[in-house]
């Protein structure tokens, strides 16, 4: 769905990554677009959704929101991930090389130039800048994502559905005499 929207998106077109123009020799710079960090920024968000949701246990757990640690790592994690897309074009998401871009291309895009060493892009643009009112539309697209898996493990796979299918098709286990 992130690339449907992403495709859809003004600023995108015509700015698609175009293989005839990648020097494969330098091949970590692959991810120069903003193909690849729509994706890192989705995956990553699917990942810290679902560490929180395969805590929800079942049966022979404690509650969720009793395991303090976890929800201390996720909580960090989720505003870090959130600063790096949100945030305009910084140290921490050029490191990642997301949302970021050369220095030129910085200051013709209305931003002040780094004062830290960017390795040149590759791409014809020369950034991967996502527009402001799109990365909270990411942003909000990404959070929507993680909040319906959480309910849909909460009321289907340990909640109401769940019992529900077990009452109108229950397991028919093996009988073994011993």
């Amino acid at each position: 769905m992130s690339y449907v929207w992403l495709f859809r998106q003004d600023w995108f077109r015509c700015n698609e990554q175009a293989a005839s123009e990648v020097n494969l020799n330098m091949w970590w710079l692959l991810g120069d677009n903003y193909e690849s960090s729509i994706l890192s920024f989705v995956c990553t968000f699917q990942f810290i959704g679902n560490g929180l949701l395969v805590n929800y246990g079942y049966l022979h757990r404690a509650k969720w929101y009793k395991n303090y640690a976890l929800l201390t790592v996720w909580a960090f994690l989720m505003a870090f991930v959130s600063y790096m897309l949100l945030a305009d074009p910084n140290r921490v998401g050029c490191t990642f090389r997301l949302n970021c871009g050369t220095p030129s291309a910085l200051e013709k895009l209305g931003y002040k130039s780094p004062s830290w060493y960017i390795e040149p892009y590759i791409n014809v643009i020369q950034h991967n800048v996502i527009p402001r009112a799109a990365r909270y539309k990411l942003w909000g697209y990404c959070l929507g994502n993680m909040v319906a898996t959480n309910l849909w493990q909460i009321f289907v796979i340990n909640g109401p559905v769940r019992r529900l299918l077990q009452k109108k098709k229950p397991l028919r286990r093996l009988k073994v005499k011993l």
